[in-house]
């Protein structure tokens, strides 16, 4: 079954394209008035186009979620979500870059190591990205 995710799987440039919009800019509908405190950028490195694709489908599905909880629950959202491909991975792997914005400090600080949690570790075991070859690094925003 082909996929739009698989035709950008397949693509060998060293490009990245965006795979899903994200939270979008401030003031824009999605994010509203909700003051950033903190981003998370992240990267999976998939070893073939097969994880790849089910690593996009699985953000894919978080971010419907996501987009239906109450108002009151948007505490954090994902930003845009770019696909690069790794020209020199026979097997159609690359990288998947996105990244988090955290809206309150106090969730901020309680799930900011969620992605090394047991159930997410369970997410890539059953996708097949390896610990290894994830990366998060976080940012405070300054309040100034």
């Amino acid at each position: 079954m082909s996929t739009p995710l698989l035709d950008l799987i397949s693509d060998t440039a060293v490009t990245r394209v965006r795979v899903l919009e994200g939270e979008g800019e401030p003031g824009s509908e999605r994010r509203g008035d909700k003051k950033l405190i903190a981003t998370s950028q992240c990267s999976y490195y998939c070893p073939d186009a097969t994880v790849a694709a089910k690593c996009l489908e699985a953000l894919r599905d978080s971010d419907e979620r996501l987009r239906n909880r109450p108002e009151e629950l948007m505490l954090w959202d994902w930003t845009a979500t770019w696909w690069q491909a790794d020209p020199d991975n026979e097997n159609g792997g690359g990288t998947i870059h996105l990244g988090v914005s955290w809206y309150d400090p106090e969730f901020y600080a309680d799930r900011k190591v969620a992605w090394f949690g047991a159930m997410h570790q369970r997410i890539y075991q059953q996708i097949g990205v390896p610990l290894d070859n994830i990366e998060v690094t976080h940012y405070l925003v300054d309040a100034a």
